[in-house]
């Protein structure tokens, strides 16, 4: 891909960026964040989602052996 059609397609996109009215590229960025994995789950993978479930197992445990 040379370096003109690089720029041909980025004025495209611009262009149909600014063509939509404002409501719709409103909502299309609310969409875009909404379908977003939570910042966590972002940043750091599995690993807090792993904990999680092991510090719930633990508590369950925990519960369970109570007398």
């Amino acid at each position: 891909m040379s370096s003109q059609d690089y720029i041909k397609y980025l004025v495209q996109q611009m262009v149909k960026y600014m063509d939509m009215p404002k409501e719709k590229r409103k909502e299309v960025r609310e969409l875009r964040k909404e379908q977003r994995p939570r910042w966590s789950h972002r940043w750091f993978g599995m690993v807090p989602f792993g904990m999680k479930m092991f510090a719930k197992r633990q508590k369950n445990r925990f519960l369970r052996s109570q007398p």
